[in-house]
């Protein structure tokens, strides 16, 4: 029988270079050294890569089981186009699928199931409905930036973290919830997403009696008594609704089980929330670093003024009119994109990517940071075309010539994220009104010399939380887009 960690004798092609680690722990530095202040999380695929000749492709250990990280928009189409066919998503811990629900499109594994329910899904996802979702999405910002002028100092891992919390009850669920309620759901959603990138709470034993586990209980049940009185009332606009109501268009007597609904309501919880949250405060951390950049950013907003007016602010608007926000925004997400690999797949037979074999049950990866570090489009030898102060260059998506290649913020393949558009509105509408209602800030502690990280996060965010100071902020108008009268 061959080992788990031995070359498939049937291919030529070696192993990819990489060091398996402690064959039952594995690399003992994914548990001491994930990440660092310098960097933030992600530090140990960074330091796996610079030890091999080709860091597009390297093997490592994880509790027993091997694995490939591949990079590179080659490898990863190489990898992943072979998805349902050579290669299947999985997890390395049972604990993880039970913190996220096992219904949901992350871990389906049949190929006809996966389609049906991105179809369901999908149809609470439309231009249509996230359209529908912008008005909840400009009052839910201007609600969080009215905060700002309360304040002396403003961490805005906070205030983001606060209005996709708002998304999340309010837009994606459809709940009503009332100030102390808010509070406890905010807290029960960190509690959650806590435990998912935590290591020690995946590997306890009795995942459900951790606090990850009785926040995954409590959203859960928040889910079932919304889908109890959508039952009971109809269909209210809400991302869970337009879930719960949808009918497959090939098969009009197909719906989403009670289960598919809740697990996939938390994945988007989890895509429309977090990723946003953490987009936004590294994006207030790279405007108040490069500060001509925020001005470029408010004199867009003042030519869409000129053009539509202040009385409202549309998705069409966003998406037409704003070129360099944007820019603004995937600049962010190439420089700070998901720290680790996503979801894990396994191999079904052995695939062969960039010379090397992934032997059958390995598992298989892609790292975001190190496809978007190595793109040749905008790589430099000093790597500074991924620092935030440094290389943070929103002209470069402007311009055909500088435009970076290989982007893959949310994902690649049939398991391209879901959420992406409704992320994307919700970063787009918070930093079109932050420029147009913030005369000017300046970061607190953070300056181009010193900028540190958190060392633990699904995408990096600066260890302070991105801490400002605002020296004018302007009153949002009963419309919910902005004035212009100072306070």
């Amino acid at each position: 029988r061959r080992k788990v960690t031995s070359p498939d004798p049937s291919f030529s092609e070696p192993l990819p270079e990489g060091d398996y680690g402690c064959p039952i722990i594995g690399n003992l530095r994914m548990f001491t050294q994930s990440g660092s202040l310098e960097t933030g999380p992600g530090d140990f695929f960074r330091y796996q890569a610079s030890r091999v000749k080709n860091p597009s492709i390297f093997k490592y250990m994880f509790l027993s089981k091997p694995v490939v990280m591949v990079s590179g928009l080659k490898n990863v189409k190489a990898a992943f186009n072979t998805e349902f066919k050579k290669i299947r998503t999985g997890s390395l811990l049972k604990s993880f699928s039970k913190l996220f629900g096992e219904s949901s499109l992350l871990f389906i594994t049949d190929t006809e199931k996966h389609s049906y329910l991105r179809r369901l899904v999908g149809q609470a996802m439309t231009p249509e409905a996230i359209n529908m979702a912008m008005p909840a999405l400009v009052k839910g910002a201007n609600e969080q930036i009215d905060l700002i002028k309360e304040q002396t100092n403003t961490t805005m891992e906070a205030t983001v973290t606060n209005f996709t919390l708002d998304v999340a009850w309010r837009t994606i669920l459809g709940l009503d919830l009332k100030d102390d309620e808010i509070e406890e759901f905010g807290q029960k959603v960190d509690d959650w997403i806590g435990g998912i990138v935590d290591l020690r709470t995946l590997l306890l034993p009795g995942v459900r009696f951790t606090k990850a586990g009785k926040a995954y209980a409590y959203l859960v049940e928040k889910i079932e008594r919304k889908m109890d009185d959508l039952s009971k009332n109809g269909p209210d606009g809400s991302t869970l609704s337009g879930m719960y109501f949808a009918q497959d268009e090939e098969d009009p007597t197909k719906k989403m089980s009670r289960e598919e609904v809740i697990s996939n309501a938390l994945l988007l919880i989890l895509a429309g929330s977090e990723t946003a949250a953490s987009t936004l405060t590294v994006a207030s951390l790279a405007l108040g670093l490069n500060k001509d950049v925020f001005k470029k950013l408010k004199e867009e907003q003042l030519e869409v003024i000129a053009k539509h007016g202040y009385e409202e602010l549309t998705r069409e608007m966003l998406d037409k009119d704003c070129p360099y926000l944007d820019a603004v925004i995937k600049e962010t997400m190439r420089i700070k994109p998901l720290a680790g690999t996503g979801a894990m797949r396994f191999a079904e037979e052995t695939i062969v990517v960039d010379g090397a074999q992934i032997p059958k049950g390995h598992g298989v990866a892609f790292n975001l940071y190190l496809t978007h570090s190595n793109d040749p489009a905008v790589k430099v030898d000093d790597n500074s075309h991924m620092d935030v102060a440094k290389g943070y260059r929103p002209e470069r998506w402007l311009n055909h010539d500088t435009k970076p290649t290989e982007f893959i913020p949310f994902g690649y393949g049939p398991r391209y994220c879901l959420g992406a558009n409704l992320a994307l509105a919700e970063m787009k509408a918070f930093l079109a009104l932050f420029a147009r209602r913030v005369e000017d800030f300046e970061l607190v502690n953070m300056t181009p010399e010193n900028v540190t990280w958190k060392k633990a996060s699904i995408i990096p965010k600066p260890s302070d939380g991105a801490v400002i100071t605002v020296t004018g902020l302007s009153k949002a108008n009963a419309h919910g887009a902005v004035g212009a009268v100072p306070v």
